[in-house]
């Protein structure tokens, strides 16, 4: 007898907050959807619903009465309600610390009642950090349903519905199924809300017959398929909603049509399941179920590149929370409500949903620019919350406010597990007193290098800092005799108007720590060149003897380049996007290279030597690069400064990182891989989002260049092409760029990127290190540690 196909039907809502309303509406709607789904069960007791996000029951669970609570209890346990235990559908921008954080919380919480949460789902998003792996594992989850989407992205493995183990860094393995889009079981007519065609495009929507005969064709067509191509088992998930919509509410309907379908039907039938069902049938069968190892990467990371100025107070917060945490702020009571708010505001901006679903075609419409305000105030929220317990913290550590009657010292503190190198830099309107001074320390009573900068309120004192894990070092001005009054004398160093350029100068620069011209920059560690037109033209090795720049790619170390497509005759806003595929740019697409047409030299001191350069490229009003050389360690730091046009037209941002490699390694939420090596079969190989930088590594050194404000890495060229996929061929060495900005996705990323910015960069060169200990360095040099000025009797 021929058994039964079994179409296993997930019912669920697409949990997409602040694509088609609000955030809060959202939160109210979900809380309400399960309300009525327990209705729906006491109305049919074969009503089956899965929550989609564990945000949505923690936000029902926040409001529920103690009756709903225990019917909400009862349902799971009866199989009624499937759990899911991924809690929002995320970006790569959320570090690994945060998620693991909130995960824990939210197994916590179904421990209180007696649930667990075997299985997680995902919907839309098309992948993970690697590091998740080991999330789910650390956390109790088995198994991991990805519905993706292949709108602009792609499925790993080079087809859908296909199970594999995903084994973590750490070894661990979580079953997954590889599914289709969130949708799919509405296009097949199930839930008898099929509005158009999505993924099947099959054109039955506008034939003659009713819609329940359409599905019976679609339904009968669709398991055809998946048996005519090879499909090895006799049951296939499928998952739908109510609506043919995101944010949907429950529908009996779809167990309706279940009923009358399985009635007439004698070679399929149709099973509302929970997630756990469906992966214990999975785990019954005998075939073989295959093993991958590596990143899956995201094809919507790219989204984090459309809202550049929040991304940069998003990273802000999210390093210093990091910081709280290596210093126990979770422990101390007065502490806790904003460790936690900033917690959740980090998990909650970066999920996936940038802005309203017609940002692009309408960017006028009230809703769009109220629901980038929106987006916007969870990590401005973030931020306010972290900074009120990093003052807590500073001031239990010894900050203390200004005083004209005190005396001034300042303290850095390393909250890391490494050794920290790098500056001090204390703001300050004046030096309260000190006029001539040298800065000691306050242990020793030995002087310490220092510099004086400035920023537009007063002097900024920049001390040279080497610390342990976990020290602290406090320093004090401590006031010289007064100087001999310069005078002329018989040589003339500079000019009248103060221009350092005579070469002999420019030799006793070097000779004492360090020199720049408008040529470049040189001390003990390197020699940067300058060219005009062309930018940085050489980053040279001088302890090495090497060059750091490859000079086979196309551009200059930190040139920026700016793309633009404009729209053909016959597109609109939206169609230009869309005919770009998975490209986010077209044949036609106008590239600009920055030109370097000016450097001026803005400092050089004791501890490092700093230089503007200034570029002329479309797209912008002002474009510059702040290079400064530091004098104590082989370090470079690179402020990208530019006043961006707001264009509504599909735009890029690049700065190109052209760096000599034998191989190149990023850092992801919880996992350092090589691209192109460490990841899935079929995933994406053309950008990532990063969470602490790129390390270029020979086999004596390597070029960590830390990206703070910028976490999307492009990799390859930037030319439009086939889009390759992980396994087709491309190489773990090639060009790289930073992914500064864009606005490509044709509905809900920002319309306009126009506004001054400043992203910030640094190139460390590291020898004799592990790459966990690289990025570890890269993360505390990320983070930085805690600095401030007290003022004591």
């Amino acid at each position: 007898m021929k058994k039964k196909f079994t179409i296993y039907l997930l019912h669920l809502s697409h949990t997409d907050v602040g694509y088609t309303d609000t955030q809060e509406k959202m939160k109210a709607h979900h809380i309400a959807f399960i309300r009525e789904v327990l209705q729906l069960i006491k109305k049919n007791q074969q009503f089956v619903w899965n929550c989609e996000s564990y945000w949505c029951v923690q936000q029902f669970l926040r409001v529920a009465s103690k009756q709903e609570k225990a019917e909400f209890i009862a349902a799971v346990n009866s199989g009624n309600i499937g759990l899911s235990a991924n809690y929002l559908n995320l970006t790569d921008l959320v570090p690994a610390y945060v998620q693991n954080e909130i995960m824990q919380e939210c197994s916590a919480e179904r421990a209180e009642m007696g649930l667990t949460a075997k299985s997680a789902i995902t919907a839309d998003i098309n992948g993970y950090s690697w590091g998740y792996a080991d999330i789910l594992a650390q956390n109790g989850v088995e198994n991991l349903m990805s519905c993706i989407h292949t709108h602009h992205g792609y499925h790993p493995l080079f087809k859908k519905q296909a199970p594999f183990y995903w084994e973590s860094p750490q070894g661990k393995r979580i079953l997954c199924w590889n599914g289709d889009h969130y949708n799919l079981g509405n296009e097949l007519g199930i839930a008898q809300a099929a509005w158009f065609e999505y993924t099947l495009q099959d054109g039955m929507t506008s034939m003659q017959g009713s819609d329940f005969e359409k599905a019976v064709k679609r339904i009968n067509a669709y398991v055809s398929s998946l048996l005519g191509q090879k499909y090895p088992y006799t049951f296939a998930p499928v998952s739908l909603s109510g609506n043919m919509t995101d944010n949907s509410p429950p529908s009996l309907k779809i167990l309706e049509f279940v009923q009358l379908f399985n009635s007439q039907s004698d070679d399929i039938q149709l099973k509302m399941c929970t997630l756990d069902e469906f992966f214990t049938r999975l785990m019954n069968e005998s075939e073989e179920i295959p093993v991958y190892s590596g990143d899956w990467t995201d094809w919507w990371a790219d989204g984090i590149g459309s809202t550049p100025a929040d991304v940069i107070q998003y990273r802000n917060a999210a390093r210093s929370f990091h910081v709280m945490q290596k210093m126990k702020c979770k422990e101390k009571e007065q502490l806790q409500p904003y460790y936690y708010e900033t917690l959740h505001n980090l998990m909650f901006y970066g999920e996936h949903t940038w802005g309203y679903s017609s940002s692009i075609t309408e960017p006028f419409h009230p809703q769009v620019n109220n629901l980038d305000q929106w987006k916007r105030l969870y990590a401005l929220k973030a931020s306010e919350a972290v900074v009120i317990m990093r003052e807590n913290v500073q001031q239990s550590l010894g900050e203390t406010a200004i005083s004209l009657h005190k005396t001034l010292k300042l303290r850095a503190v390393n909250p890391h597990t490494v050794h920290f190198v790098g500056m001090f830099t204390c703001d300050l309107e004046h030096f309260y007193g000190y006029s001539h001074f040298e800065v000691i320390d306050d242990e020793s009573g030995d002087s310490v290098p220092f510099q004086i900068s400035s920023y537009s309120r007063g002097p900024k004192i920049c001390i040279w800092l080497s610390l342990a894990p976990g020290q602290t070092k406090t320093f004090a001005l401590k006031e010289l005799p007064e100087r001999p009054l310069v005078s002329a004398g018989r040589r003339a160093p500079t000019g009248i108007e103060g221009i350092n350029d005579l070469y002999w100068r420019l030799c006793e620069d070097l000779e004492n720590g360090g020199c720049i011209s408008i040529d470049g920059i040189e001390n003990k560690f390197f020699k940067i060149d300058f060219e005009i037109g062309k930018g940085i033209s050489s980053i040279y090795s001088k302890q090495e003897e090497k060059e750091l720049i490859n000079i086979q790619y196309p551009y200059a170390a930190f040139t920026p380049v700016y793309e633009v497509t404009d729209r053909d005759i016959t597109e609109d806003y939206l169609q230009v996007r869309r005919n770009m595929g998975r490209n986010r740019k077209a044949a036609r697409t106008h590239r600009s290279e920055g030109k370097l047409y000016d450097v001026k030299v803005l400092e050089n001191g004791m501890l490092y030597s700093r230089s503007e350069l200034k570029y002329h490229m479309d797209g912008v009003q002002e474009c510059s690069l702040i290079v400064t050389a530091y004098k104590l360690t082989p370090k470079i730091d690179f402020d990208f400064r530019v006043h961006k046009n707001s264009i509504w037209e599909p735009e890029n941002l690049y700065l190109a990182l052209p760096f000599t490699a034998q191989e190149i390694f990023i850092d992801k939420a919880g996992a350092i891989l090589r691209p192109r090596i460490d990841q899935l079969p079929g995933t994406c190989v053309d950008f990532y989002a990063v969470q602490n930088g790129v390390a270029f590594c020979q086999e004596d050194s390597s070029v960590l260049i830390t990206t703070p404000d910028s976490p999307l890495v492009s990799y390859g060229t930037l030319k439009a092409h086939p889009i390759k996929l992980m396994g087709e061929g491309s190489t773990n060495c090639d060009e790289v760029y930073s992914w500064v900005m864009n606005n490509f996705w044709e509905t809900n990323f920002k319309a306009s990127l126009g506004g001054f910015y400043q992203f910030s960069y640094s190139l460390n060169l590291m020898q004799g290190s592990s790459i966990a200990e690289i990025f570890k360095t890269g993360e505390a040099l990320n983070e930085n540690v805690l600095q401030f000025y007290m003022f004591n009797e």
